[in-house]
């Protein structure tokens, strides 16, 4: 019966485009489906940049959880998108989190395709309003475990303010000589009156000629209806070029400020900037110069209208402009 109740209430749901979050719960398990359709499109200047054009894409997530006892419980979590930048053609597909874990009263231990320990600190300005900018303190998907990644062993738990995330991705790699293996370890302290402080480090050995690791450092406070952040990133050989070989040191940061209008209306100013360094020649460039401003307006809590102009500082980049709907249950 309860099989049943479950093959008829999800289809029913992924048909429309309103449906509650929670789909059922019973007997110590429940189902939560969640979703975002996003259509966006970029404007840039005479020189198109990588983002110009159709900026589209679908999600669709379900969380699982079953208690196993009264202080254990399991869990699981599987997301997925479509791109739809490329149109019906060349339409892309991607698990972005696929894990399962147990949580019992000495924190969550989960294992699978999930976020790194430090996006607890690069998190904190990865605030775009857009799907196009922000997120630059180097922390990628895919990069040494340091935000979305397969194979990742991760540890959480939280001790009143204070937030604790340790990962560990295992070793994909076919190859003998390289490595996918990384670790990363990060802290987050909220204290009662709005300020938040988090660091963070993660590491790799990719081949046994060098080490890569990046440290982070982040804070925001908020009060009120304004909520301001920064974040600072340092990282060793953590950047490469993969088509020419080349390894890069780099230094980051992000600073943001949001100001809440009313209820509905909200401005943010965001600004990213990152220095890459050569690791043979010392040669140095400004690889991002970022200043973005952008203003949301929810119409409800499940859609909203984003707008963000970017001003590109970096030399011979034109700037650009980014408008988006988003519908979100």
């Amino acid at each position: 019966m309860k099989k049943t109740l479950l093959a008829l209430v999800l289809p029913s749901l992924f048909a429309s485009t309103v449906g509650a979050v929670e789909v059922y719960n019973d007997n110590g398990q429940s189902v939560n489906v969640y979703g975002r359709a996003y259509a966006g499109h970029d404007f840039s200047g005479e020189d198109k940049n990588a983002n110009y054009g159709n900026d589209s894409y679908i999600r669709i997530g379900a969380k699982l959880k079953s208690d196993i006892s009264d202080s254990l419980s399991a869990f699981g979590r599987y997301e997925l998108q479509w791109d739809l930048a490329d149109g019906e053609k060349q339409e892309k597909t991607k698990t972005r989190l696929a894990y399962v874990g147990v949580k019992s009263d000495v924190g969550a231990f989960s294992f699978g395709r999930q976020y790194g320990a430090v996006t607890l600190v690069s998190d904190i300005t990865d605030t775009a309003y857009t799907n196009a900018y922000g997120g630059n303190l180097g922390v990628g998907s895919d990069h040494d475990g340091t935000n979305r990644d397969n194979s990742l062993l991760k540890y959480s738990n939280k001790f009143g303010g204070l937030q604790l995330d340790a990962s560990y991705r295992l070793d994909d790699s076919q190859s003998d000589a390289k490595s996918d293996a990384a670790y990363g370890l990060a802290a987050a302290y909220e204290l009662d009156f709005g300020l938040t402080l988090a660091a963070g480090y993660n590491a790799s050995s990719p081949t046994d000629d060098y080490d890569a690791s990046i440290f982070l450092v982040g804070a925001s406070y908020k009060t009120g209806p304004v909520k301001v952040a920064a974040t600072y990133s340092q990282g060793s050989k953590f950047l490469e070029d993969d088509d020419a070989g080349l390894l890069f040191d780099h230094t980051a940061y992000e600073l943001s400020a949001e100001y809440k209008i009313t209820k509905q209306l909200r401005a943010q100013v965001l600004y990213s900037a990152q220095e890459i360094e050569e690791t043979i020649t010392s040669a140095t460039e400004d690889s991002i110069d970022d200043l973005v401003f952008g203003v949301r307006y929810d119409f409800n809590k499940n859609f909203r209208t984003i707008a963000e102009y970017r001003i590109n500082g970096v030399e011979g980049k034109d700037d650009d402009f980014h408008l988006a709907a988003r519908y979100s249950f």
